[in-house]
């Protein structure tokens, strides 16, 4: 049985169609769903940002891309599944600024974060705040708090969300900066970190501004300071670290994606590309903003670069604050 020819018109409907597809749906057909690896659990700001991206990277990729949740120590686990993928731009890695770090501080990392993997794009910037329990009774002051660590660092602890997280080598390098031990207690998750905080359990902690704005605003926490260069927007009452003496503590959490290591230049660049797009997507950029994040727009060099950056800054706070991996 032979199939029809198609009408003149339905052919140039298909033409149409063609026309519009993007070229690496026309160029790769049914290569199937793109698995955009989450190695935390879902709700966190990780997770959240990669299900904003997801819908538009997809449609850049003209493929449907597909959140799997791989969550387990700190990260490793999830990210191990892609290093050891095949590098066909079908199974890739979303996740954070502790991706780089996490060998540091972590026993059996079973890879490693520079060799084993194709840097793609960061995508979104998390700024962070130091926060305590608007019940505290510790300074309410930022700079009389930052003196009163000094002076009686034992009254005070560091939540933090993970392991090689910007909480960690925050509160790490402030307690180097002081010239004190600054004590940390590690949790799995923010959640149960910012919950320790507001009801006293731990004084402080250096939180990602979309976790905590919510209870800032609804007066459960007390802001002391953003560890960015200047006041943000969002939070014009807040000063930022240098204005409370303290310009060495900028510290900023972000997302990015990353492939296998293998993974060929043109996939890379199509994928690159696709994000871009999503990030350009007005109503991204404003469900970003919603909760305390904004897209970032650099090459995939400008990531490479970065990435060697960030583990050499890590590793020296983590030497000087005598951190071994867990």
């Amino acid at each position: 049985m032979t199939t029809p020819a198609p009408t003149r018109r339905a052919a140039l409907r298909l033409a149409l169609l063609g026309a519009t597809m993007p070229a690496v749906a026309r160029a790769q057909p049914g290569r199937g769903p793109v698995r955009l690896i989450v190695p935390y659990a879902p709700g966190g700001t990780n997770d959240v940002t990669a299900r904003l991206l997801s819908a538009r990277l997809g449609e850049g990729l003209g493929a449907t891309c597909v959140i799997e949740n791989r969550s387990g120590a700190s990260g490793a686990i999830g990210a191990q599944e892609v290093a050891r993928s095949a590098p066909d731009g079908l199974t890739l890695l979303y996740s954070n600024e502790v991706h780089p770090i996490l060998k540091l501080v972590q026993r059996g990392v079973p890879f490693d974060a520079l060799a084993d993997f194709a840097p793609v794009i960061r995508t979104v910037s998390i700024p962070y705040v130091l926060v305590g329990g608007a019940r505290s009774d510790r300074p309410t002051d930022p700079r009389a708090l930052i003196d009163d660590v000094k002076r009686t660092p034992s009254r005070y602890t560091f939540a933090c969300s993970s392991l090689g997280s910007v909480g960690h080598l925050g509160a790490a390098a402030l307690g180097q900066k002081l010239g004190v031990e600054a004590t940390t207690v590690i949790y799995r998750g923010t959640g149960p970190a910012v919950n320790d905080v507001i009801s006293g359990a731990v004084p402080l902690m250096f939180a990602p501004l979309g976790a905590v704005l919510p209870m800032i605003q609804g007066g459960q926490l007390r802001a002391y300071a953003v560890t960015a260069p200047q006041r943000l927007a969002s939070m014009p009452d807040t000063p930022a670290m240098p204005e409370i003496g303290q310009p060495e503590m900028l510290f900023e959490g972000w997302c990015g994606i990353w492939g296998p290591r293998g993974l060929p230049v043109e996939r890379v660049s199509a994928i690159h590309a696709a994000a871009l797009g999503a990030l350009r997507d007005a109503e991204v950029i404003a469900r970003l903003a919603a909760i305390g994040c904004a897209p970032i727009e650099e090459s995939t060099a400008d990531f490479a670069t970065l990435l060697v950056a960030e583990q050499a800054r890590g590793a020296a706070i983590i030497k000087a604050a005598g951190v071994t991996p867990e």
